[in-house]
């Protein structure tokens, strides 16, 4: 169902395209240059026409798109983490909290509140 939603999206973006292309947003455009559909449709119902292909369309993809997003079809791989697996269960359980040896520099020196080793 997502390749047919993928289909239906492309075509709707070449039928937006050549659409736009014809349309010009002050009624010439390549419209303008087929005087023989100005003379049965008139040039105002063209330019209408045209407005609502646009609207339509880009409604169309619109909800092609969204249609497409929600048929995405899921794989069958577990999608684990890559760090899962990747650490020792000991290490994780070790319980024996070793203390923590500051260099001196780092040491509890009561009156040095500027931090020059003096």
């Amino acid at each position: 169902m997502f390749i047919v939603f993928t289909v239906l999206i492309s075509i709707t973006c070449v039928l937006t395209i050549l659409v736009v292309l014809v349309q010009n947003s002050k009624g010439g455009g390549l419209a303008a240059n087929f005087s023989s559909s100005n003379q049965i449709m008139g040039v105002r119902r063209t330019t209408d026409f045209l407005e609502k292909a646009t609207w339509i369309l880009g409604a169309a993809l619109i909800v092609f798109s969204l249609l497409a997003g929600v048929t995405i079809p899921s794989s069958d791989v577990n999608n684990n983490s890559r760090l899962q697996g990747q650490f020792d269960q000991s290490v994780l359980d070790n319980t024996s909290m070793q203390p923590i040896t500051l260099p001196e520099s780092f040491g509890g020196e009561e009156g040095n509140s500027e931090g020059d080793g003096k």
